[in-house]
């Protein structure tokens, strides 16, 4: 699965979660960031086997600073800094290796 976005401006952070079929939170939430919430508690609940034994629960890209970043929601993060001067960003899910390579302008930035 590929998808690319043309950034023209503001402070883009685009990614992928693992899907939370039966999320269910008992209230609404606006604008959920998925790696610094208190709700990483309740991601973890809604795991399912499809899951599989994989640590990394949510990774995105930061374009405004070209930061690649990744989380379980338990208590390990990682990341790598790259260009922030951004035009096109594409991301390749690669759900057989369980692998997302962000791209730059058709330049690999890096996989998570």
């Amino acid at each position: 699965h590929y998808a690319e976005f043309q950034i023209t401006d503001g402070f883009p952070r685009i990614g992928i979660v693992r899907p939370m079929p039966n999320l269910d939170l008992g209230r609404p939430i606006v604008n959920v960031n998925f790696f610094f919430s208190s709700l990483c508690d309740d991601f973890l609940a809604a795991r399912t086997v499809e899951w599989g034994n994989g640590n990394v629960h949510a990774c995105e890209y930061q374009a405004c600073i070209g930061r690649l970043c990744w989380t379980d929601w338990n208590d390990e993060e990682g990341g790598i800094i790259g260009e922030s001067s951004t035009h096109f960003v594409g991301m390749l899910l690669n759900l057989d290796e369980g692998t997302l390579a962000v791209y730059k302008n058709n330049r690999r930035l890096g996989v998570m």
